[in-house]
Parts: structure tokens; sequence; C-alpha cells
């Protein structure tokens, strides 16, 4: 890794925890709902024959994979700072140029 990629990601560490883990993790969270739009429906309309899915079911499924994107996002956003946390301890930063 270059030294300029690791100073990047260092301001961008400091950066994003000024601005607070809710936000950091509440982004996660609505990043996952284009994939989840994705799914829901391009998958059905790319896939087999388009007159297998109903508008009710595709519906229904759409309303019980939904919280399992968000549930997802929130999860992956907790573990990213946790992760971005070990990685940049607060006494080992340099100040913020």
């Amino acid at each position: 890794m270059s030294k300029g990629y690791a100073s990047l990601e260092r301001k961008y560490w400091l950066q994003t925890k000024a601005r607070g883990k809710n936000r950091f993790i509440w982004r996660e969270v609505l990043f996952s709902l284009p994939i989840w739009l994705v799914v829901v429906v391009g998958v059905p309309t790319f896939t087999g024959n388009p007159h297998s899915f109903s508008v009710r079911s595709a519906l229904f499924t759409g309303l019980i994979i939904l919280p399992i994107f968000l549930l997802g996002g929130y999860l992956t956003g907790s573990w990213k700072w946790k992760d971005l946390e070990k990685k940049y301890p607060e006494n080992s930063l340099p100040p913020f140029e």
C-alpha cells in the first residue's frame, strides 16, 4: 500500500469519526436499499419466465427480504466501524493536517 493511499485513508477515517458512528452506520443501511431494489425488481425480471411471478408474490417476497437487507447494512456498518477503530486507534493517530 502506498503512503499516499494510507494518508488518504487516515484522513477519511478522521473525517468520518468526526461526523459520528450513527451517520456512518445509517449510510451503510441506506446503501443496502438500492441493492434490495435490484434484487426485488431485477432478479424476477431478468430470470426465467416473467409470468411466473405475480405482483403480489413479488411484493410479499420484497417485504420479507427488506428487513434482512436492512439488518445486513446495519451489521456491515457496525463491523466496518469496529475495523477502522482497530486499524486507527486514537493514541496512534497523528494530528490532522
